[in-house]
Formats: structure tokens, C-alpha cells, sequence
């Protein structure tokens, strides 16, 4: 007997289906001799799907670091849909020869306040040493004064849940 639940997802790849897809296909499959093949594969895609999808619970996911640099005023971090992004350290370089303040928000709420020096490098002191962003929480830079242009910020980063 061929599997109507591999008939009903052959289409999808294993990235790109989704729970409610999972949950249409397998509805209708109860446990009975003629429908255990049919088992067999939800439990297969059960396990694949955790593999890949699971979240990590904060856990930094395996060669997801980056560190992303901007020049002035800016979004720094714009994760997508579905991913959590851990800040490991935030600084700013004022490349200019005049000291330049500005802000560092979360979703626009402020994160942390700074004075860049001219000509240096200014280490950004989190209100929380926890900090993430997400779809809805982008993380930027904003400048109050000096010039704008003279500014990069720069971020290490992780991604945690994907």
C-alpha cells in the first residue's frame, strides 16, 4: 500500500513546510494496520522538521556570527520573519574631528546613550546585556548631533532561533 500521507507533502521540501501543513496531511491518518506506513512517515517528518526548525532556547546556532557595520545614521539589524537575534557588543568609530552623539534603540526605545570622541572608537554600554532583535525589534543607530557621515557603528551578533 502506498502512503497517502508521502502523496500529500511529496510536492513540499522539508524547509519549507510548515506545521499546519504537517497537521492537514496527517488529520485524517489514524493508527490501524492499513495506515501504519502512513505513521511511519509522519514520525519521519516529525523528526526532520525538529531538526531543522527547533528552536535553540537562546543557544547561539553553529557559524550564524556576524558582525554588521553602517555608516551614519541607520538600521543596524533588521532580522527576518522568523529569527531572534542575540547582541553580543555594539561600538561606534567617529572618523571625523568632532565629537558626535547619538543613540542606540530597540524597536525605537532607547537602548543606550553615547558621546563618540573624535577620531576613536567608543565601546556601547547595553542597558541590558540581553538584548535581541527581531522582525519588529530592529536595532539602530540614531544621531542627535555631529555629523552623521562620520559615524560607523558596528555589531556582533548571533542568530538563536530561526
Amino acid at each position: 500500500m502506498a502512503s497517502q500521507f508521502n502523496e500529500l507533502i511529496q510536492s513540499k521540501s522539508i524547509a519549507s513546510i510548515t506545521p499546519q501543513q504537517i497537521l492537514a496531511a496527517g488529520e485524517p491518518v489514524f493508527f490501524d494496520i492499513q495506515t501504519s506506513p502512513d505513521i511511519i512517515a509522519i514520525n519521519r517528518l516529525i523528526q526532520s522538521y525538529a531538526r531543522i526548525h527547533t528552536p535553540t532556547y537562546g543557544q547561539p546556532i553553529p557559524m550564524s556570527g556576524v558582525i554588521t557595520s553602517k555608516i551614519g545614521a541607520a538600521n543596524i539589524l533588521a532580522p527576518g520573519d522568523n529569527e531572534i537575534v542575540k547582541i553580543i557588543r555594539i561600538n561606534v568609530v567617529n572618523a571625523g574631528g568632532a565629537p558626535i552623539a547619538g543613540s542606540v534603540t530597540l524597536g525605537g526605545m532607547v537602548v543606550a546613550l553615547f558621546t563618540a570622541d573624535p577620531t576613536s572608537t567608543t565601546i556601547i554600554e547595553q542597558q541590558s546585556q540581553n538584548l535581541f532583535a527581531s522582525a519588529n525589534l530592529n536595532l539602530a543607530v540614531t544621531v542627535e548631533s555631529g555629523t552623521a557621515s562620520d559615524l560607523t557603528t558596528n555589531c556582533a551578533s548571533l542568530l538563536v532561533v530561526q
